[in-house]
């Protein structure tokens, strides 16, 4: 085999069948500049986590003081530190080595110092560790100019980086673009603020990507403020704010200048329930105070594997109504909106946990269960800070999606769901819930109430029933509920007994069966006097049955008296309008009548088809609006004749098209007082239920439909007529209609054509007198229609009544 060079130089290779010779070459990846992109802007995607990356690193400096600038005359952002800095060999070796990072191989070297950073996070933590933080500064800007130094001894280096020269060509490689690196004598004479005195790192980021108005940095202060130090835990806050913009006025500059953080965890401790538990090596201990005070408190075995190395503190409140709104008049934000329970690892936020519409935890997945068992994310506020060694628990790359599944994760979150939230749910639900005033309490003056402390008892004595929960303390208090008369009920002695045979209580032991004693007298007191008080409330009910009775009598003989001259007046005047329309519609009528009459003798005259057809229509025309007048004027004349039935009330007002009320309470009024014992059925009664229903009705119309419905039954040979109102599953009020009458025949008549217009089940009828009732009822916004529920043959009605639930 031979092998021929570009040179023209030949080189012959023998090969033996039993030694084969193989040639390799070796290659090296080459990296596209678009690499800048899928570690910058497309990793971290949020501006706010973008600046926060960049305050972590400056906290990973051991900086005792991080000033964040934005410079809106120059569109810049300025990120100053105290920290140790950088010399050249630091850039050269580590900030321009992509994704190395000195804290993950542990070459970092720190103060020795105690700081802020020492209050914060375990000492030799640090907050990131995958050496892509610095490619935050391109999410901002297009441009970076870095000045950092190790000491006042040393030179400023300076480097500058544009990072859109990253984006002209993907083909170029990553390596090939440069960046500028020199040295100053000091750090930028520019620059808005006041620069560090020895070392330091001063980011200055121009060619914003986006603007940064007063709502957005007022966010960004909000968002920094959950991430560093949610509930003020520390004494002091490193990370300082300044605004820069001369178009703003200086109030607008002083509500967005100044130090970042939170004081709300003395407001949460002292108004609301919470929970601590700290698991460290083998053990975990749980505290449940109630608005201050100690409940109880508890120790077990850590059974968690994956947090054996790990030592977690979680601290979770419960914040009822009064505690919610003290929330939002101090932070001037809801509760929900700022946020649920936040996890930090070794010091530091870990995002998004805890934001607003996060459930990492599943706790709103739960609650959808049950949402009068279950405690969801907008119940419950607080921060769970695990310590661990590096690399424990990982923090996704994205750096706004938790951290990276695994087992030790998953006990992470089991044990902050079972061993924190889940116990304090037993106590806010089972406990504090069932005493609907304790949503209003700032105090725990709820456990004054012996119900209260009997539920808080049986609590206890579930724990202490578990041989695995080793009760240290609880509330003295909740076990006083000896002097309580008939409450000292039998469940809580129960739980009384379990924790003083837990706890080897002798004392407690006797004073619950000198309880038991009392408690069996006074049963007996009330059995007698439940008894006594059951005659009693019998013989006032039959009373009260009696003055009602009464009541409505003399309020009907009272509103029946004889009429003023004013109410004569009135009812002739309603008369007079009803036999007005009466008249008016007599001679429309008549008219029509005339020129149907005329139209038909014409019929007899004709002697072609289209004379003889156009003859034949005008008949039916004017037969059609003559029956249309008649049926006008058989409702007025319903109408007219409801009026005078019921004019002598003086609670109705004629004068009125419309009343606003209780429309079951006038169909009471009218049927048992007014309309009782007149021409119809011989018996007829309403009944309300105890429901009432508000609306605006015509009371002539009501009264119209009713009537005839009497007459409906009357010519049915009824003697009794029942109207009672029910709600139906749709939560609307109906009334039901039945009378004793022979209903209708079934094979002779059709019933969905009972409310047609002039289809009538009697001989003679009308047909008008239902069709009158439904046109009514739907003007009115209600309906009728036969029971679909009803034996075949009877006639029994649901009417849908107008208006909204009482």
């Amino acid at each position: 085999m031979s092998l021929r060079r570009a040179s023209g130089l030949r080189i012959d290779i023998f090969l033996h069948s039993d030694n084969l010779l193989s040639m390799t070459t070796p290659q090296h990846f080459r990296v596209s500049s678009h690499l800048k992109d899928i570690i910058g802007q497309d990793l971290v995607t949020n501006e706010f986590v973008a600046v926060f990356e960049l305050v972590k690193n400056s906290f990973d400096a051991r900086a005792r003081r991080v000033d964040i600038v934005f410079d809106n005359n120059h569109n810049e952002i300025w990120i100053v530190d105290d920290g140790k800095g950088m010399n050249e060999t630091g850039i050269k070796d580590r900030w321009l080595f992509v994704a190395y990072s000195a804290k993950a191989d542990g070459s970092e070297t720190e103060r020795t110092s105690s700081d802020y950073r020492d209050r914060i996070k375990p000492s030799g933590q640090f907050a990131g560790s995958k050496g892509i933080g610095r490619f935050s500064c391109d999410t901002l800007g297009g441009v970076l100019r870095m000045s950092t130094r190790t000491s006042l001894r040393e030179a400023v280096q300076v480097l500058t980086v544009e990072w859109r020269k990253f984006e002209l060509d993907n083909k170029q490689l990553f390596q090939r673009i440069g960046v500028e690196l020199e040295q100053a004598d000091r750090f930028p004479e520019d620059a808005p603020i006041t620069m560090p005195q020895d070392s330091g790192t001063v980011l200055r980021i121009g060619d914003l990507r986006s603007d940064w108005d007063f709502e957005k940095i007022n966010k960004l202060r909000r968002y920094l403020g959950k991430l560093i130090d949610p509930f003020g835990t520390t004494e002091d806050t490193p990370v300082h704010v300044t605004v820069v913009d001369n178009r703003w006025n200086r109030e607008s500059i002083g509500a967005l200048s100044g130090p970042i953080g939170n004081d709300i965890r003395n407001l949460l401790a002292e108004k609301t329930t919470r929970i601590v538990v700290n698991v460290e090596g083998e053990a975990i201990q749980t505290q449940l105070f109630d608005r201050g005070r100690l409940i109880y408190r508890i120790k077990e075995n850590n059974s968690y594997q994956g947090l054996q190395n790990a030592s977690v503190a979680m601290e979770i409140f419960y914040l009822n109504r009064a505690a919610k709104h003290n929330f939002k008049l101090q932070m001037g934000v809801r509760s929900v909106e700022f946020g649920s329970i936040f996890l930090f690892l070794n010091g530091f936020r870990i995002f998004p946990i805890g934001e607003e519409n996060d459930d990492t935890l599943g706790l709103n997945r739960r609650k959808q269960q049950g949402s009068s068992r279950y405690l969801g994310t907008r119940d419950v506020l607080g921060r769970v800070d695990v310590t661990a060694p590096m690399g424990m628990f990982r923090e996704a790359s994205s750096r706004d999606a938790g951290l990276i599944d695994d087992a030790r994760v998953r006990d992470l979150y089991d044990a902050i769901r079972r061993k924190a939230v889940v116990r304090l749910e037993r106590f806010v639900v089972g406990v504090m819930w069932p005493d609907k005033a304790d949503q209003w309490r700032e105090d725990a003056s709820g456990f004054e109430q012996v119900s209260t402390r009997s539920r808080a008892a049986q609590l206890v004595a579930q724990l202490a029933a578990n041989a695995a929960v080793e009760i240290e303390y609880y509330d003295p208090d909740i076990v006083d509920i000896f002097d309580a008369e008939a409450e000292a009920l039998d469940t809580a002695l129960e739980s009384l007994v379990s924790i003083a045979e837990s706890q080897g209580d002798r004392s407690l032991l006797s004073r619950v069966e000198a309880a038991r004693a009392r408690q069996e007298a006074l049963e007996q007191s009330e059995r007698e006097a439940v008894e006594a008080a059951r005659q009693a409330m019998a013989a006032t009910a039959r009373a009260n049955e009696r003055i009602a009775l009464l009541e409505r009598q003399a309020t009907y003989l009272a509103s029946t008296q004889d009429m003023t001259v004013e109410q004569m007046a009135l009812l002739l005047h309603q008369v007079l309008i009803y036999a007005g329309h009466i008249g008016a519609a007599l001679d429309r009528g008549l008219r029509n009548l005339r020129e149907a009459s005329e139209a038909a003798q014409e019929i007899e005259g004709c002697e072609e088809d289209e004379d003889l057809a156009a003859a034949a229509a005008a008949t039916r025309h004017h037969t059609k609006l003559a029956m249309n007048d008649l049926e006008y004027i058989h409702l007025e004349n319903d109408r007219l004749m409801a009026v005078a039935r019921f004019a002598s009330n003086a609670r109705f007002d004629l004068e009125t098209d419309l009343l606003e009320g209780d429309i079951l309470e006038f169909l009471d009024e009218y049927v048992n007082q007014v309309r009782v014992d007149r021409d119809g059925v011989e018996s007829v009664s309403f009944d309300a239920n105890g429901l009432s229903q508000l609306a605006k009705f015509p009371p002539v119309d009501l009264v119209v439909i009713v009537d005839n419905l009497m007459d409906n039954a009357r010519k049915h040979g009824a003697r009794q007529m029942k109207l009672k109102a029910r709600r139906n599953r749709r939560g609307r009020i109906e009334i039901e209609v039945s009378d004793d009458g022979r209903g209708m025949d079934e094979d002779r008549v059709d019933p969905t054509k009972l409310f047609d217009k002039g289809y009538s089940s009697t001989d003679g009828g009308t047909g008008l007198g239902l069709f009158h009732v439904r046109q009514v009822l739907h003007k009115m916004g209600g309906d009728i229609a036969l029971d679909s529920n009803r034996e075949r043959g009877r006639v029994d009605f649901i009417i849908t009544l107008p208006g909204e639930e009482k």
